[in-house]
């Protein structure tokens, strides 16, 4: 799988991202600057998109989501039950196809109750608001977000951390890079993780 991170401006330093395997592609969260999102999408989506995947219902994160389907009708709209822009609903665990690859879908409320992120061949993690560099999104409830930080820090070291915004030191790197450095991952329990976020605000 190629992963194609693009930085799209939007509402705030937004990250759209395109990955592509065996002549399909799928985008993640597309907003920002149409054009950054199109030439992007004709490069590289030649054969068409299969999926677009909404990481969660936020309008920052959804404001090419429209345009990009108008341009591919057949593309299916992915993401949690509870978004009401989706047309295909997801379970936790499903997995979908895209070429040779499988990306995984995990819930992760939190910062959202619909917050998804999706691991593709067990290498790429998009987290959209759920997980940034060095930091994490603004969680609606504590308690939820720090059990979906825990649910990704179980998963392989060498994972590439893609998130919804650039917002950290760099633009992504491998979870147990992040692990080391952001100190939201390192919270010993729930109420050292709700003491964090006051001292981030």
């Amino acid at each position: 799988m190629t992963v194609i991170q693009l930085a799209v401006g939007g509402f705030d330093r937004n990250l759209t991202y395109l990955a592509t395997d065996g002549g399909e592609a799928l985008l993640i969260d597309p907003t920002g600057d149409p054009e950054i999102v199109n030439p992007a999408l004709e490069k590289f989506a030649r054969t068409g998109l299969r999926y677009i995947l909404v990481t969660h219902g936020h309008g920052d994160h959804l404001g090419l989501l429209d345009e990009v389907h108008r341009k591919f009708p057949e593309a299916e709209i992915c993401g949690h039950p509870g978004n009401r822009h989706i047309r295909r609903k997801l379970a936790d665990n499903e997995t979908l196809p895209l070429g040779a690859s499988q990306v995984e879908v995990l819930y992760t409320p939190g910062h959202s109750r619909d917050s998804v992120c999706y691991l593709a061949d067990r290498k790429h993690l998009f987290t959209g608001d759920t997980l940034f560099m060095d930091y994490v999104g603004f969680a609606r409830s504590p308690e939820g977000l720090y059990s979906s930080l825990k649910r990704l820090a179980k998963l392989p070291g060498d994972t590439i951390v893609y998130p919804g915004h650039d917002y950290g030191s760099v633009p992504y790197r491998t979870l147990a890079e992040e692990k080391r450095l952001n100190r939201f991952l390192n919270c010993p329990n729930q109420d050292d993780f709700k003491q964090q976020l006051k001292d981030m605000d």
